[in-house]
């Protein structure tokens, strides 16, 4: 989880202002934390605190109004109207990395994403991505290789890892868009030798970048089980010790992992 909080920091230098290159400043002056990384929080808390999601979600949203949400998501959250919120937007996708992480099963990866998907993006391809994302982490969590990643989600999602990050380049990719930031984030995943590498690729790739970015991080964090240490220090000091806590409760409860780790 802590990979998709960086991923998001690092990438919203570049939402507004997007870059081809990879050999760019990772942090700026005004590399910050967006709604994305308090989402993901939020999935986190509802998690290790047995609490419903929906009213995580909303009390997370309550106490960080400002993190650049829609106006209709902000209006929806904000009140104490019980009627279901849908979005047409990117997807739930960019939230859910703690469920692939926390997940005692594939199954259970699925199940659960498709549930905290519906929350906000009942509609079956925002479902499809945020499931992607659930299945993959958990799978490189588990020590999975990317070619069972390919495999599994290639068959389960039908999504085609043939298209390389130079060709998400040449894709107009935005929030309402048809195309889902899930898949050019796979793209950068897979062409990645490392997490730095990874957040570089997804960044190069334009579009919204940060949500882009951010679920590379997740799926990165999962599979190269490392993180430089300046990397996390300059990306944790711009978070409050509220998002500090919940980030390390979650760590200490599903990130002991192996370090080991090997490519088929």
């Amino acid at each position: 989880m802590k990979g998709a909080i960086i991923g998001d920091i690092i990438g919203s230098a570049f939402k507004t202002d997007n870059t081809p290159d990879t050999n760019f400043q990772l942090f700026k002056p005004y590399s910050a934390y967006t709604d994305d990384t308090i989402l993901t929080l939020a999935t986190a808390d509802s998690i290790i605190n047995q609490k419903d999601q929906e009213t995580t979600l909303k009390s997370w949203v309550r106490a960080f109004p400002k993190a650049g949400y829609r106006p209709a998501f902000l209006e929806w959250a904000l009140s104490d109207d019980s009627a279901p919120y849908v979005s047409k937007g990117e997807g739930a996708a960019r939230r859910i990395s703690p469920i692939g992480f926390a997940a005692g099963s594939v199954e259970e990866a699925l199940k659960e994403a498709e549930k905290s998907t519906k929350i906000t993006h009942n509609i079956p391809e925002r479902i499809k991505a945020a499931k992607a994302v659930a299945a993959s982490i958990f799978i490189c969590k588990s020590a999975g290789t990317k070619k069972e990643i390919k495999t599994f989600i290639g068959q389960a999602f039908d999504y085609d890892f043939s298209i390389k990050v130079e060709d998400w380049k040449n894709q107009k990719i935005t929030p309402e868009s048809d195309i889902s930031p899930v898949q050019p984030a796979l793209a950068a995943f897979m062409e990645a030798s490392d997490f730095e590498e990874a957040i570089r690729l997804a960044i190069a790739i334009g579009g919204p970048s940060n949500t882009i970015a951010c679920i590379t991080g997740g799926l990165a964090e999962a599979y190269f089980k490392h993180i430089p240490k300046s990397i996390t220090r300059r990306a944790l000091a711009r978070i409050t010790p509220d998002m500090q806590a919940i980030l390390t409760a979650f760590d200490k409860r599903y990130m002991s992992y192996s370090e080991q780790k090997q490519e088929a």
